[in-house]
């Protein structure tokens, strides 16, 4: 059996950086070692060997033992089992005691007694040299030596020819996992008393670094506000530049929708003259119809009248066509008998007129052949014929001629046939046509006379259905002329209603030009009165709605209501700037000199209406009289309206 007495103890023997060791043990009944047994003095290395049972075990149990460890680790279960017994009945004595004393060599070779001591009521006496002390006080002297009791810092090996293990320790620290194990390491080199130490350290460390990565985005934050202030400061600068541009530009637009507001004044009054006109117009064409109407009404009555007369008039007629009316039926079927036959006989001459017509134009064409072939044989004669005037033929020409002939009779021979039954035909047609003239002639004679009845009758019903269409033409006519007189009339009175509401629209439009000329000519001496306060006075900021302006349009009449009489009040720094301001539009010299005054008269809009003190080519002198009457003034000086001061 070895005790690591070398670099082993000088894990816990050099508390104070020296190389102590023990240098010898004072055993007193503990386990095997019966009575008071001393061991050593121990070297640098010592060896203790021996069968087993010899007691190498309970040797290092016993260092174990003074230095402190528990008796769970020593192999009994309370401290009782560690006193030596020989058996039960010594087990069973009482008063047993048993002792170990430590014998520490330091460096300068002074020695230090720790001795620890089981007593009879089975607890521990912990001494150093020979001063009985607390456990509390003897932990801390060996812990200044470097023996840590908790962490049993200090190692003891079993050597035996099958197998090396550590005493008590060996099993269990084969089990732990790694973290267990880092903790043992931990305990036994001591620092895991510095874990709170280390851990408040780490707190610090991190808030350190915490701190240290909030300054640094301070920094960045810091930063990036000054570059950001630096735009800012150049995008204020600009918008500075960009309200007064917006100024001059509002400035002009104002000026603009003046001249252009002016402009449609004087043209909607021209529309206006000019509606009232018509107005008038209509009204006496009105009046002319109404007039109009009056005397159509007085026609009408007479006419109804005359009507009435007629309408008695007519049904006497109407009682005498019904006596009639038979007759006429009778006639009338008579007539359509005639025109019915005349109408079939029209066909049939047309018919035999088609006929004809075919038939004669067939004859004109033989005629044409026939005249034709005649030139034909003409020439041939005049050709043939000599001197004497005989027509001289060869043998060949005159057999030449037999055969044309012959050929010209037979090809002519049919036509010939055709011809006379064509002229047989047309004689009877012409026969059939002269009896169809006659019966013709007949019918339209029995025409005539019937036609003359029925003249002589419709002569007689016109008679008196004539009085019938008249009457109601007229009638028609007084209803029509009545009917455009109601429709002249209404219209006249829509187109009436149509101009009086025009003229009320001119009318309003004109109240609103004119309210807006002047809401534009006073916010403009308001806009001008605020722009001298703020370049006379630093703490003049405008007016309300320049300042508080929504995010959003939908918002406006919200906050136009909210403010209320506050939107054009101008807002100041303070009250004395307030004041200051109040005193400036007081006591403003107002004072015109019109004899040193010169008033350039020109439109608005154009580039210079004003001089500048003296005379120009268009300018002239103007009186107070003058004055007043071009700006309404009359005579007197203009008072500035005050606006409430709002105190920022």
């Amino acid at each position: 059996m070895a005790a690591a007495d070398g670099p082993s103890s000088d894990n816990w023997a050099r508390g104070d950086g020296g190389g102590g060791r023990i240098h010898r043990l004072e055993v007193e009944n503990f386990k095997s070692y019966k009575g008071t047994q001393t061991i050593g003095p121990f070297f640098d290395f010592t060896a203790i060997i021996g069968p087993n049972g010899a007691g190498k075990s309970n040797l290092m149990d016993a260092i174990s033992f003074v230095l402190g460890v528990r008796s769970a680790h020593l192999r009994g279960a309370q401290l009782k089992d560690l006193i030596y017994a020989l058996d039960d009945r010594d087990k069973e004595a009482k008063g047993r005691r048993a002792s170990v004393r430590l014998v520490y060599r330091q460096p300068n070779q002074e020695e230090l007694h720790f001795s620890r001591t089981i007593t009879g009521a089975g607890g521990s006496e912990y001494r150093i040299d020979g001063r009985l002390v607390t456990w509390d006080e003897y932990n801390a002297k060996l812990r200044s030596l470097g023996i840590l009791v908790k962490a049993r810092n200090f190692l003891v090996f079993q050597v035996s020819p099958f197998i090396t293990f550590v005493i008590g320790d060996v099993e269990s620290i084969a089990s732990k996992n790694p973290k267990e194990l880092t903790a043992l390491l931990e305990q036994i080199s001591g620092s895991d008393e510095l874990r709170r130490e280390y851990d408040e350290l780490e707190e610090q460390k991190a808030r350190a670094e915490e701190n240290s990565a909030l300054v640094y985005q301070e920094k960045r934050t810091i930063v990036m506000e000054r570059k950001q202030k630096k735009a800012q400061k150049e995008e204020a600068e600009k918008h500075l530049g960009l309200q007064q541009d917006l100024k001059l530009l509002k400035t002009e637009h104002s000026l603009w929708q003046l001249y252009t507001i002016e402009k449609d004044i004087e043209k909607m009054e021209a529309e206006l003259a000019e509606d009232r006109e018509s107005l008038q117009q209509v009204l006496e064409e009105n009046q002319s119809a109404e007039n109009e109407l009056t005397a159509k009404k007085k026609e009408q009555s007479a006419f109804l009248k005359k009507m009435t007369l007629c309408e008695k008039s007519i049904a006497k007629k109407k009682l005498e066509l019904d006596k009639k009316q038979p007759e006429l039926l009778k006639l009338k079927e008579q007539i359509s008998r005639l025109k019915s036959k005349i109408k079939s006989c029209k066909k049939e001459i047309d018919k035999k007129k088609d006929d004809n017509k075919k038939h004669l134009e067939e004859m004109r064409r033989l005629q044409s052949a026939l005249v034709d072939v005649t030139k034909a044989i003409e020439e041939l004669n005049e050709q043939g014929q000599d001197k004497s005037g005989k027509l001289q033929l060869a043998d060949d020409q005159l057999q030449e001629y037999h055969r044309i002939k012959e050929d010209a009779g037979m090809k002519t021979a049919k036509l010939r046939d055709e011809k006379e039954v064509i002229d047989k035909k047309l004689n009877a047609d012409v026969e059939a046509k002269k009896n169809l003239e006659e019966n013709m002639q007949q019918l339209r004679s029995r025409e005539d006379e019937i036609s003359s009845q029925e003249t002589e009758l419709q002569t007689r019903l016109d008679k008196i259905l004539h009085s019938i269409p008249k009457h109601e033409n007229e009638l028609a006519h007084l209803r029509e002329e009545h009917t455009r007189i109601a429709k002249e009339r209404q219209s006249s009175g829509s187109r009436y209603q149509t101009l009086k509401q025009r003229v009320d629209e001119i009318d309003t439009q004109l109240r609103e030009l004119k309210a807006d000329k002047h809401e534009s000519e006073r916010d403009a001496r308001l806009k001008e009165t605020v722009g001298s306060l703020k370049r006379l006075f630093p703490g003049v900021h405008g007016r309300m709605h320049e300042l508080c302006r929504p995010s959003q349009k939908k918002y406006n009449l919200a906050v136009t209501v909210a403010m209320g009489k506050f939107m054009d009040a101008v807002v100041v720094e303070d009250e004395n700037t307030g004041k200051e301001c109040i005193k400036r539009l007081q006591y403003r010299d107002h004072h015109i000199h019109l004899d040193r005054t010169w008033f350039s008269r020109c439109r608005l809009g154009d580039e210079a209406c004003w001089d500048s003190g003296r005379p120009g080519h268009h300018d002239q002198k103007i009186s107070k009289t003058e004055l007043g009457r071009e700006n309404g003034w009359g005579g007197k000086a203009k008072k500035l309206q005050l606006l409430p001061l709002v105190l920022a």
